[in-house]
């Protein structure tokens, strides 16, 4: 069978191995025919059965995934039903009818069209993935005119089954949800799974690996083939050889355990903490982009939350959540986690992070702030979000995080922000707050500088390795310029054991997190360099954790010291590969 390689754009990471399916949506025809005057009420009252048709369907969807889409991704649905209640929007589309004499679909085809053509030209890129989600609101009140007939996506998406990797020409949030609750092993689409999008959102929510951006027409032909999806460097491999299935079985890639499925996994670990073959304690940690994701979570043995990622509880808020519901959502993981700890990282946004409720407004995104600097040039937002955490700091051990700092003013600054509401909060409670820790994520080449700086100001660290990856091998000639976004890299590899080193001189806990501590390869490294606690996504908790209890400490040293001084990416590979297939 011809092997074939297919690259795209990263959605949602993870793997997966499975047969393709193909879902090849048919156009829709639009009827361009004019009417007579006469038809005008007929089209009118079609097109007012439509919107009522498509309003139930949504409703209808919206409930079906209850309880497969959190509280968060549930909101997605009520971008369509706005489109649905906006009278003014189908004011429009009655007088495409009255005064242009348009049939009732090619009446919404027009109107919608307009609103997408507008949408395109704004420079935020998270405003125009709407597109896909407009393009779905028309297609489903032109198939409500017709008769609410099924189309061919509809009927193929029954016949999907957990075995697959579906490939679809448009996806839209609810095929995404479809599939999601199908448990498929990875999603390609051509277009409409951007990072920004619903669907996308969805996906990464519920552990399927996603690639944006691969013409559907080139992979048609290998309907029913195997296929290995690498969503994290957005790559499906159809008819893979024999090598890259062992890669794939061994560790070379990673095997996402389904988050759906997690609830019923936890027995792996019995509630004895995880160590390595030879006894020493590695802590395991949760990355959460949701409370959905925090209680799929919970029953895995985890030791903590190492991570909660706010911006994503507020992409589908219209305005940014008040201080009172942020405290609940803070105060519920507080509760639930049972005095584990938990690290609240204020928004990161900015740069590739849109959430739409956080006012980015339509300068390019490229020169927009990110991170801590943004909080910074936003403070009533960035005050509202550390009251929220320091009231709900009460009911745990919970601690702050601040992302992309590159300058020790901004602790500065960040810090007498938390003296002083800690002042106020006390003053109004009439006893004294309970102490927070503070610590800051490394994640850029400036913080690696000044690490020692850092570390004099805060209490902990937590290392980016996505972010910090991308800023250290754009600055050094040594990276690969083949594979870019390998932490494999000897040249990173060194930093990462740099930054360790000066944590561990200074007494201060440094953890990692990131999709660097999902892979069995890179585990291997940073046992061996000093890491002592790792946070990743829920769907990846289980693999790692029996994979940590396969390697002793003093190997994973040794393996360390040799892939520090790898002369290249593809040495280090190759021989981290063939240390963990030695072990299996």
């Amino acid at each position: 069978m011809e092997r074939k390689n297919f690259e795209g754009e990263p959605v949602s990471t993870g793997t997966g191995v499975g047969k393709v399916f193909i879902i090849k949506e048919s156009d829709i025809e639009i009827n361009e025919d004019i009417i007579d005057e006469s038809e005008v009420e007929a089209q009118i009252t079609n097109l007012e059965v439509a919107i009522c048709r498509t309003f139930i369907e949504i409703y209808d969807l919206n409930d079906g995934f209850r309880g497969i889409l959190s509280e968060e991704e549930n909101r997605i649905f009520d971008f369509y039903k706005e489109i649905l209640d906006d009278r003014t929007f189908f004011e429009e589309i009655k007088n495409l009818i009255k005064n242009e004499r348009y049939r009732a679909d090619m009446a919404i085809h027009t109107c919608i069209k307009k609103y997408i053509d507008e949408i395109s030209e704004s420079n935020n890129e998270y405003i125009k993935q709407r597109v896909f989600d407009l393009n779905d609101v028309a297609k489903r009140l032109i198939k409500n005119i017709s008769g609410g007939i099924s189309d061919e996506n509809d009927i193929k998406i029954k016949e999907i089954n957990s075995e697959q990797i579906v490939v679809i020409k448009e996806l839209t949030p609810i095929i995404a949800a479809s599939l999601a609750k199908k448990e498929v092993k990875g999603v390609v689409a051509e277009e409409g799974a951007g990072y920004f999008t619903h669907a996308s959102i969805i996906l990464r929510s519920t552990g399927i690996p996603a690639i944006n951006g691969i013409c559907i027409d080139e992979i048609e032909k290998f309907h029913d083939n195997p296929a290995i999806i690498d969503g994290e460097k957005g790559i499906l491999i159809v008819n893979p050889t024999e090598r890259e299935m062992d890669d794939f079985k061994f560790g070379s890639s990673r095997k996402p355990l389904c988050i759906k499925d997690s609830k019923n996994s936890g027995i792996l670990f019995e509630g004895r903490p995880v160590e390595t073959a030879d006894g020493h304690r590695v802590g395991l940690f949760v990355n959460i982009s949701s409370v959905k994701e925090f209680f799929a979570a919970k029953s895995l043995g985890i030791d903590g939350v190492g991570l909660v990622r706010t911006e994503s509880l507020f992409i589908n808020y219209k305005k940014i959540p008040d201080e009172k519901r942020q405290y609940l959502i803070y105060s519920k993981i507080a509760k639930e986690i049972s005095g584990k700890p938990v690290v609240i990282r204020t928004a990161d946004i900015g740069g590739d992070k849109v959430p739409g409720a956080l006012g980015i407004n339509d300068q390019s995104l490229s020169r927009s702030p990110r991170g801590i600097k943004r909080s910074l040039e936003h403070k009533k937002e960035l005050i509202t979000q550390i009251r929220a955490i320091m009231r709900a700091a009460e009911f745990g051990e919970v601690s702050i995080s601040f992302p992309m700092v590159d300058s020790i003013k901004q602790i500065k600054e960040v810090k007498s922000i938390i003296e002083e509401v800690s002042v106020e909060l006390t003053e109004k409670n009439g006893q004294p707050l309970k102490s927070i820790r503070i610590g800051t994520m490394i994640e850029t080449a400036e913080s690696v500088k000044i690490i020692e700086e850092i570390l004099n100001e805060v209490d902990f660290i937590s290392i980016g390795t996505n972010d910090m990856l991308h800023q250290i091998c754009e600055q050094n000639r040594k990276c690969s310029t083949l594979e870019m976004r390998s932490y494999l890299e000897p040249v990173f590899l060194q930093t990462l054991k740099y930054c360790v080193d000066k944590a561990i001189e200074k007494n201060k806990p440094a953890s990692v997190c990131g999709e660097m501590a999902t892979d069995p390869m890179a585990v291997i490294v940073l046992l061996g360099i000093g890491v002592k606690d790792l946070s990743m996504g829920p769907a990846y908790i289980e693999d790692i954790g029996r994979f940590i209890r396969t390697v002793k400490l003093d190997e994973a040293k040794e393996a360390a010291r040799r892939a520090m001084e790898g002369r290249s990416l593809q040495e280090v590979k190759d021989m981290l590969s063939e240390w963990i297939k030695s072990r299996m």
